[in-house]
């Protein structure tokens, strides 16, 4: 490709804005693992469910556990923070946790592309991770009306941007933005934790015939599930 030269001088330097961004929130666990937590994980991971690629706890409230209630708590902070500095709700309405489960992703293994639907906002934290060699990836699906190929990779050409994550690292995300984790070389199998959550309180207005009230979950209620173990989302 020949190099682009013009004599038009340009001051000051014009600004190209990011209008309507995807965010990403990326935090630090504030500490190393207790033991009763590493117990925990050692005995969640007795207990799984073959997912597309890697495994799955069956336990799908991990986070509900007197074992876990810090790391709960914590997580929880992260997704009140997103609320707040992301969307601002001008209504009494907030994202609290729903399902919560482990993810195990051995050498070889990866995780599909794949979004969270019946959810408001998802995250995960890494329990065992290997900065050097895992990452996960985000997409960008919206439609494009030409395919133009580009030789310098940015944040408004690129069809997918990865991020290095390590042990205790925290990614929270919009659950409609689409993510994969590719097929894993470290030699140590990557543990994590991954979150759901929904809205309650009151959403919309009135005015507009969008007001809607919202009430958490009640978990001990009966439901009706099956279990269709090749169709399961959230790995990371």
């Amino acid at each position: 490709m020949t190099e682009k030269t013009s004599t038009i001088k340009i001051l000051p330097e014009p600004n190209i804005h990011g209008l309507f961004p995807t965010p990403v929130l990326f935090a630090k666990f504030y500490r190393d693992w207790t033991k009763e937590e590493k117990e925990f994980f050692d005995e969640t991971a007795k207990n799984t469910t073959h997912n597309t690629g890697n495994l799955t706890s069956s336990n799908r409230y991990v986070l509900d556990h007197p074992a876990m209630k810090e790391i709960r708590d914590y997580y929880q902070f992260y997704v009140n923070y997103f609320m707040e500095k992301v969307y601002a709700p001008k209504n009494d309405v907030e994202a609290y946790i729903t399902q919560s489960w482990m993810n195990y992703t051995k050498t070889g293994q990866y995780h599909h592309k794949h979004a969270h639907p019946n959810s408001w906002i998802s995250g995960c934290i890494y329990v065992s991770t290997e900065r050097e060699k895992d990452r996960i990836t985000f997409y960008n699906d919206k439609y494009h009306r030409l395919d133009l190929p580009t030789e310098n990779f940015n944040t408004f050409n690129s069809s997918s941007w990865w991020f290095s994550v390590g042990t205790g690292d925290i990614v929270i995300f919009p659950s409609y933005l689409t993510h994969m984790v590719e097929q894993t070389t470290s030699n140590d199998t990557r543990v994590s934790i991954a979150i759901n959550t929904f809205l309650k309180g009151y959403i919309g207005d009135e005015h507009s015939l969008t007001g809607l009230h919202l009430q958490e979950q009640d978990k001990s209620a009966p439901q009706r599930t099956e279990a269709r173990p090749e169709n399961l989302q959230g790995g990371y």
